[in-house]
């Protein structure tokens, strides 16, 4: 039986540094695969997880901070699949009129699939949108929608596309 397994890259960046993240978006939209989860960081919360447990996407249960998460494009058997941006909060209300209220309008070109109050907000981007554009919206968008707190700076755990391999 063949399963794959990704490989997690971890990168602490300030918003000046974000020309490395931006060469892992191009990588992976070239493999068509893998993800990345960026996660401000306050200082007191450097180690918490980049995964969503079930009471976050289910129950609304957060756990009190904000997490963006950019998907890249694919080809699967049904057709092309859009990039997608995701972006789970715990404001408790609808994410785009609240990011319209703070000064981050959604771009014109994106497309709102999903902007629940407890399961976050999901976003289709159109296929030629620039990665450094993209990754500046979803940093500022994401600032906006966190806690009240100093953000000193960012964590990317970048999920490499999965290499086959025989189970034994």
């Amino acid at each position: 039986m063949r399963r794959t397994v990704n490989q997690v890259e971890r990168v602490d960046f300030r918003l000046d540094e974000a020309t490395l993240i931006v060469a892992y978006m191009e990588r992976l939209a070239g493999a068509e695969g893998g993800w990345i989860n960026l996660l401000p960081q306050t200082g007191d919360d450097d180690d918490r997880p980049t995964a969503l447990g079930y009471l976050t996407l289910f129950g609304g249960g957060g756990r009190g901070f904000t997490m963006c998460t950019w998907i890249p494009a694919s080809s699967e058997r049904r057709g092309r699949v859009q990039a997608s941006l995701g972006i789970s909060h715990v404001t408790a209300r609808r994410a785009v009129a609240q990011l319209t209220a703070l000064g981050v309008p959604l771009p014109e070109t994106w497309f709102v699939e999903q902007d629940h109050p407890r399961r976050g907000l999901v976003l289709r981007l159109p296929p030629d949108e620039a990665h450094d554009q993209v990754l500046a919206w979803a940093l500022r968008a994401t600032t906006a929608l966190s806690p009240p707190r100093p953000i000193s700076r960012w964590r990317a755990d970048v999920h490499l596309p999965g290499v086959s391999r025989t189970a034994r």
